[in-house]
């Protein structure tokens, strides 16, 4: 068989090539090896300092790690660290030039160079970080009280935001985010912390960290998944914490004007929270991002159950039926407000004269002063509750900031009345069972009595059952609704609303009744039921002699209360 000369030499150099290119990569490893047989040993601090040791577990997940050390360090001979030289240090601009460009016209180039942030043998990308590493690396030269004292000056609930958002994820220009979720785990104190990969390991044992969510294997996590870890990790003293990352990190470092909205995060459907990981901690202390299914965060109950961005991760059934609560509270007294009209001249000719008025002094000033706080409270609860849970498509303050501002406002100070209501109907007047507890003939006649009126009676121009005494203010079916409204709803607005408010020292508390995600929708709930009620109070208001006489009888006091003739006894002949 003839050999073609021109082919013979071009196998040759193949072959060369190939034996280069491969003795190239085993000596680079080689190499790596050879310098952490010193460097690898923390007994190498005691000759030179610190700085002079380097992980191996950490080194490994790096990408200085794959182009070697003499690639920064070109300088070491054999002969080190004999030879009395000291090993030179490549810049960061021969590698990185365009990061570096980038960085020489932001504001930290003047006070920072890359490696006091970036640590060369333990580099990685942020998606292999959890964002409290890079929120420590940051308060080195910002410290957390001033950070924190910053920005509260514009931001609402400050501290938790900067607990729940690495620095990088505002003030970057990145035009992708996504959710990285982090397990914690609960410490003794009640408090959790990232899990570590030996915490993890001690609750799954061989089949690996990630197979405490991902039990099937696959190396991507459904929503069936997700659901399941979290209905039993309470049991384990875990639970996943989200933050919000940039798909690209930049170096600019900005102050950029849309972070100042908070509808850039707070808003239904944003692009950041359709994409989510799970990142679990690895032996060499780096994080494994894993995908989840899309959708995850904005799951109903089980899927973030401990992350939720109030008005973006709302649930859209949770809206719905919501909707159709304060939609029974303004649909019913229409309907009725419409019969009314209608029937107004039978209820005209229906009217009989009653024998005389009497004038009663039914509401003190002590409850009159309450009632208008109160009311005005709930309604500024309601409108301002309306933008933060609808940004998207609801302004009425000018903007979100503006509206969770008034909104919390507006609930300590119901908070406060309710403290007062419960106080002055206890222990100054006494009268709070006697007032607001149904007796046993309203239960068994006076519910039936008083919806019978105001179904069908009222049109038919017959006179309310019910007359209003200093004793005895309400009716049976206020009596029901105020019981319902005063001791249920309204506590639990308010408690609900008190751990929305992410106070540190009740965060356990929140974990143990279900998380976030379940205290808003009860706050929700709650809310759109009180919604309700204030429409169906203002409209039975008008229900009156005249349409304006309740609310007059709550600015003086004092109320007309018409009083039938009592009929002859009959006689007997």
């Amino acid at each position: 068989m003839e050999i073609n000369g021109r082919g013979l030499a071009r196998g040759c150099l193949l072959a060369m090539a190939a034996v280069l290119l491969f003795a190239q990569l085993s000596f680079g490893a080689r190499e790596n090896d050879e310098c952490l047989q010193c460097h690898g040993k923390q007994t190498i601090s005691r000759r030179g300092g610190v700085h002079l040791y380097i992980d191996p577990l950490q080194f490994a997940d790096t990408t200085h790690n794959v182009v070697g050390c003499t690639s920064c360090h070109g300088s070491v001979t054999d002969k080190h660290p004999y030879d009395g030289t000291k090993p030179s240090h490549a810049t960061c601009k021969e590698c990185h030039a365009a990061v570096a460009q980038e960085y020489a016209q932001s504001l930290h180039a003047r006070n920072a160079a890359c490696a006091d942030c970036h640590n060369p043998h333990q580099a990685r990308k942020p998606a292999y970080v959890s964002g409290v590493a890079i929120n420590a690396i940051c308060s080195r030269c910002h410290i957390a009280s001033a950070t924190m004292k910053s920005h509260q000056k514009w931001l609402p609930q400050a501290g938790l935001h900067l607990d729940s958002l690495p620095c990088i994820t505002c003030h970057t220009g990145s035009k992708d985010y996504y959710i990285n979720l982090f397990v914690e785990k609960e410490d003794q104190k009640g408090g959790f912390n990232l899990a570590t990969y030996d915490e993890l390991t001690r609750l799954t044992g061989e089949n690996g960290v990630s197979s405490l969510i991902d039990t099937n294997g696959d190396s991507r996590i459904s929503l069936k998944e997700l659901r399941r870890f979290n209905k039993k990790s309470r049991d384990y003293g875990v639970r996943l914490r989200g933050m919000m990352m940039p798909e690209v990190m930049t170096h600019s470092y900005q102050i950029l004007d849309n972070r100042w909205d908070c509808t850039f995060c707070h808003v239904f459907g944003a692009q950041a929270l359709q994409t989510s990981f799970v990142s679990f901690p690895t032996k060499s202390g780096a994080y494994s991002p894993m995908p989840v299914e899309k959708g995850a965060v904005l799951d109903v109950l089980y899927g973030t159950p401990d992350f939720y961005m109030t008005g973006a991760a709302r649930s859209m059934l949770f809206s719905i039926i919501g909707g159709l609560i304060i939609a029974c509270g303004i649909v019913i007294p229409l309907g009725h407000g419409f019969v009314r009209f209608l029937t107004r001249r039978r209820r005209e000719h229906g009217h009989h004269d009653p024998a005389h008025e009497v004038i009663v002094y039914l509401q003190p000033t002590p409850v009159r002063i309450w009632h208008w706080i109160h009311a005005l409270s709930i309604v500024t609860l309601c409108v301002t509750g309306i933008q933060i849970r609808f940004p998207d498509a609801v302004n009425l303050f000018g903007s979100y900031r503006a509206a969770v501002c008034l909104h919390n406002a507006a609930g300590i100070v119901v908070g406060l009345s309710m403290v007062y209501w419960v106080l002055y109907y206890i222990v100054i007047s006494h009268t709070i069972g006697r007032i607001y507890f149904p007796t046993g003939e309203d239960v068994k006649h006076g519910l039936v009595r008083q919806a019978v009126f105001y179904a069908f009676n009222y049109f038919r121009g017959k006179p309310n059952p019910f007359h209003a005494t200093p004793e005895n203010k309400f009716n049976a079916l206020q009596k029901m609704a105020y019981l319902a409204i005063m001791f249920v709803f309204m506590p639990l607005v308010i408690v609900t609303g008190v751990l929305l408010l992410d106070i540190q020292p009740l965060r356990r508390m929140m974990f143990m009744l279900g998380g976030i995600k379940l205290i808003d929708g009860l706050h929700f709930f709650a809310a759109c039921c009180l919604c309700a009620f204030a429409f169906f109070h203002f409209y039975l208001t008008t229900l009156g002699p005249t349409p304006f006489s309740e609310i007059r009888t709550m600015w003086t006091g004092w109320e007309k209360e018409e009083e039938p003739e009592e009929e002859p006894e009959p006689t007997i002949d």
